[in-house]
């Protein structure tokens, strides 16, 4: 840990009391699913250096503590939990001791275990910023699906992409011009793509056919 004096989260119990008053459920909005994240945020970086240790030791994944410098003499450090798995446990535990988070916490905890859809979610957060629970700003989302539900149509859809792709021809000469450009010039499938007319998924499947 950086310099000063450890904080030293020994219990879930300290973990709870920081978020319920400086942490957040932070809340993205996507095509088809809500991705949500359990945020920690303090100007002292020992203190958030000592929550990712106490998370990281009951295998709860996290990212790396980032840094916002908003304002010069005083950088805002920000931890978050984001793979899923880890967000629903940590949310779980927090759940059972928060007091001004509970409800947001409660939220997390249904949409990701699939009993409310996102725009029932969101709702629900828009709620929380009504009543002053929860600081931010009222969304507007379009997705009546639950989870489960937005992930399986997801799927769906990148396969019939994947399938569409596979249904384009592209003429030899033409595969070859891209092959060359990718390895000659260094172009990625963006901007190939933008040069021959294609998909970026036709584009990465010539690529990725080299011919024998």
């Amino acid at each position: 840990m950086s310099g000063g004096l450890e904080p030293g989260y020994k219990s879930w119990e300290q973990v709870e009391g920081y978020f319920d008053g400086d942490g957040n459920v932070g809340l993205e909005i996507r095509k088809r699913v809500l991705h949500l994240r359990i945020r920690f945020v303090d100007t002292w970086k020992p203190q958030i250096e000592s929550i990712k240790a106490f998370l990281n030791n009951r295998k709860i994944a996290t990212g790396r503590i980032g840094q916002d410098n908003k304002v010069a003499q005083s950088p805002v450090y920000r931890l978050e939990v984001a793979e899923v798995a880890s967000v629903l446990r940590t949310a779980k535990k927090l759940f059972q001791l928060c007091v001004k988070k509970r409800e947001g916490l409660r939220i997390t905890i249904d949409y990701l275990e699939w009993r409310i859809t996102g725009n029932e979610a969101v709702a629900a957060f828009n709620e929380e910023v009504v009543i002053g629970r929860r600081r931010s700003v009222a969304r507007d989302a379009n997705i009546p699906y639950t989870r489960e539900e937005g992930i399986r149509l997801s799927k769906l859809e990148n396969a019939e992409k994947a399938r569409a792709a596979y249904a384009v021809h592209v003429p030899p000469v033409e595969a070859e011009l891209i092959r060359s450009d990718h390895t000659d010039k260094g172009l990625g499938s963006f901007r190939l793509a933008k040069k021959y007319g294609y998909s970026e998924k036709v584009i990465r499947r010539i690529l990725a056919c080299r011919p024998t």
